[in-house]
């Protein structure tokens, strides 16, 4: 049985899944996003490559590239992305290649693990990661040369070389396992690709549901026999908030905090907006004016409160073709929100960042968006804060978690679209027109059904908030 570069990193990741993997245990097929995301991969690999021959190679020089050659040695092998070959150190320079735009911790182990089978059979000079530019931003044509950026980093990769080398021998002995009792799993059961190993008869509240617990502490806990959240002793060491859910993980009522809910809800302005906006994220520009990675806005819904005994009014927006989608979107959303009253999201930070970069693309909109921005509200954060708690939120303030328990009849769990990269993977066929006449019109309708229930969503939480804090004026 043969290690490779993924094995490897997946080993790291939690040794378990490595064992799944090799033993054919996880059955849970990549989603239409994971594909995606790897033929996003495939792209950026095909321009690297261009890169690469175009401005690091120099032909004067008589260097060389190998271009994804495998190589083993003893148990281990991988497919390396690029070699370029010194003749005057007679020695090879390794890149590997990432679609993100940045270093992460796990790209040194990555490089490393290479370093140590390709060595064998090569001198290697430098170690360089390519990875693409944040900051180059797509004119008229994609400009190949502005488009990566090659960080040197051997220094880094041999300051853990002797713990990868340590590390792959226990993943290959961890993969001749017979069976997966002793190997360490996981402790992260929501992204688990193999929970019935992982997690066995996880209970519905268990510690792993206590927000940003960390791993030392949830080892601890596992140590001292806990699982389930309701059972973590009293004088475990928790945050404020952390001991929080714990109380309601034990008692199974709701925890409110009428004082901080009386002190946000003054702060509100009349006519109340609750906006939504769903994106594409595509790691090479499509359009001009767009940067690696970034999030491109095709969507959004908009619900309207002039005040709080009306109706709400509703509006939207859906980009349905391959042009640029922002400009007749950005146009429709300020004809429609206006320049006062509060406009409620849920996570600001995401409709923050797009509304700065879409002021960035469209310079005659930069006081409409900086106004916008100025009136945003998060209205997760009277979940996230802690102002209105509930046990079912299982420690979650996501609003898939949060709505179908405040508000009982409405859920995402039925609809053709109910996830935010289901909506990305829908519209991205539906504008390559990857699907039939009729399957169009149902993915559109899905898609504005979607927006529109996070924005309605988030006007049915708001009321049921004012309510409270009309019944509790004077607590």
């Amino acid at each position: 049985m043969m290690l490779t570069k993924s094995d490897f990193l997946i080993y790291l990741e939690a040794p378990l899944h490595l064992w799944a993997r090799k033993h054919n245990k996880i059955a849970k097929p990549p989603s239409t996003f994971d594909i995606h995301n790897m033929n996003q991969g495939y792209e950026v690999e095909k321009f690297a490559k261009e890169f690469l021959e175009t401005y690091l190679i120099r032909a004067g020089e008589n260097e060389s590239l190998i271009w994804q050659k495998t190589f083993s040695d003893q148990h281990y092998t991988l497919r390396s992305d690029a070699l370029i070959y010194k003749p005057q150190m007679d020695s090879y320079d390794l890149y590997e290649i990432k679609s993100g735009t940045s270093i992460k911790p796990a790209n040194f182990y990555d490089v490393a693990y290479q370093y140590l089978i390709i060595s064998k059979e090569h001198k290697i000079g430098r170690l360089f990661l390519l990875h693409l530019n944040k900051g180059y931003v797509s004119e008229n044509q994609l400009d190949i040369k502005q488009l990566f950026v090659a960080e040197d980093i051997t220094e880094k990769v041999f300051e853990i070389i002797e713990d990868v080398e340590i590390n792959r021998i226990k993943a290959w002995e961890t993969a001749q396992f017979y069976s997966s009792g002793g190997i360490e799993h996981c402790l992260k059961p929501k992204d688990c690709p193999c929970p019935d190993l992982c997690h066995p008869g996880l209970p519905d509240f268990s510690i792993y549901d206590i927000p940003r617990i960390t791993k030392k502490k949830k080892k601890k806990l596992l140590d001292m026999g806990v699982l389930e959240a309701r059972n973590i002793p009293d004088t475990f060491s928790l945050n404020p908030k952390q001991r929080l859910i714990v109380g309601l993980a034990k008692s199974k009522q709701e925890f409110i905090d009428y004082k901080a809910i009386r002190k946000e809800m003054e702060k509100f302005n009349f006519p109340l907006y609750f906006l939504d906006y769903e994106t594409f994220l595509s790691a090479i520009p499509m359009f001009t004016g767009y940067h690696a990675q970034q999030q491109m806005v095709f969507q959004y819904s908009l619900h309207k409160m002039e005040s709080i005994d009306d109706e709400c009014t509703h509006t939207e927006y859906l980009s349905i073709n391959k042009e640029e989608p922002s400009k007749k979107l950005i146009k429709k959303l300020s004809d429609e929100i206006g320049d006062t009253g509060t406009v409620f999201v849920w996570f600001k930070p995401f409709e923050m960042t797009r509304n700065k970069e879409l002021a960035i693309m469209h310079a005659d909109y930069v006081g409409f968006f900086t106004n916008l921005n100025k009136r945003i509200c998060d209205l997760g954060n009277f979940i996230n804060h802690g102002y209105y708690l509930h046990p079912d939120f299982k420690g979650s303030w996501s609003i898939k978690n949060v709505l179908p328990v405040m508000v009982p009849e409405f859920s995402y769990k039925d609809m053709e679209i109910g996830k935010g990269d289901q909506a990305m993977m829908a519209w991205w066929n539906m504008i390559n027109k990857n699907m039939t006449d009729n399957e169009i019109e149902k993915t559109k309708i899905s898609l504005l059904e979607y927006c529109k229930l996070d924005t309605l969503g988030m006007v049915r939480i708001f009321q049921k908030l004012w309510n409270i804090y009309q019944d509790h004026k004077e607590v």
